[in-house]
């Protein structure tokens, strides 16, 4: 009777084992296609965004700074882009080198800062809202009519309160703030690297089981 027991540990040991193996392998499978699926968005994202900036370094160039605020409004503008596609650039690196040989925890921690960065950039390009704002201004509106102090003005001032309130906001340690999450999760960009963290997490939780 001791022999058939030991017999039967041994089998079902060893079905627990394969059946870890395949659940490892699924989940690295689904983890690894949702973050293919989130490189190509962050290519796309570079693309665009080089073009973006192309375009507004023409602007630029035009005007010859003849009106010193559609330049720097424009050019600050331009600056954030450039942030933001190398921050795109540095996510893809940092996806790439995600060896999915190595140990859930060792994936994970990569994929924790694929989601911080996330974080962080999303939160620094929101600084830029202001100069969508003031690339209209020009000394002769400031000087002859009433109208820029009554209206345009304070929708800069407002816009640029709401920038900094939403970069000091927007942070990981602030996640746990629904809105702050419901935000982040509006793209696909953060929404795709925690729903792969997620399915790595599923692993852990089912080996602690």
């Amino acid at each position: 009777m001791k022999s058939i027991w030991n017999a039967y540990d041994k089998k079902l040991e060893k079905s627990l084992k394969l059946n870890m193996r395949l659940l490892e392998g699924i989940q690295k499978d689904k983890a690894k296609s949702k973050l293919n699926s989130l490189v190509s968005i962050k290519v796309f994202g570079v693309v665009i965004g080089v073009i973006w900036v192309l375009f507004l370094g023409l602007l630029i160039y035009g005007n010859h700074f003849k009106n010193v605020y559609f330049s720097t409004s424009v050019a600050m503008i331009m600056f954030f882009s450039i942030i933001a596609i190398a921050a795109y650039i540095r996510h893809i690196v940092l996806i790439s080198q995600i060896d999915y040989t190595e140990s859930i925890t060792a994936t994970q921690t990569r994929l924790a800062q694929l989601q911080v960065s996330t974080i962080n950039s999303t939160r620094f390009v929101w600084l830029q809202l202001p100069f969508y704002t003031t690339f209209f201004w020009s000394q002769d509106w400031m000087n002859k009519d009433m109208g820029f102090w009554l209206i345009a003005f304070p929708i800069t001032l407002l816009f640029t309160v709401m920038a900094l309130w939403l970069y000091k906001s927007i942070s990981p340690e602030n996640l746990h703030k629904p809105w702050v999450k419901k935000l982040m999760m509006i793209g696909m960009e953060y929404k795709y690297a925690l729903a792969a963290g997620e399915l790595l997490q599923e692993i852990e939780d089912f080996k602690k089981e």
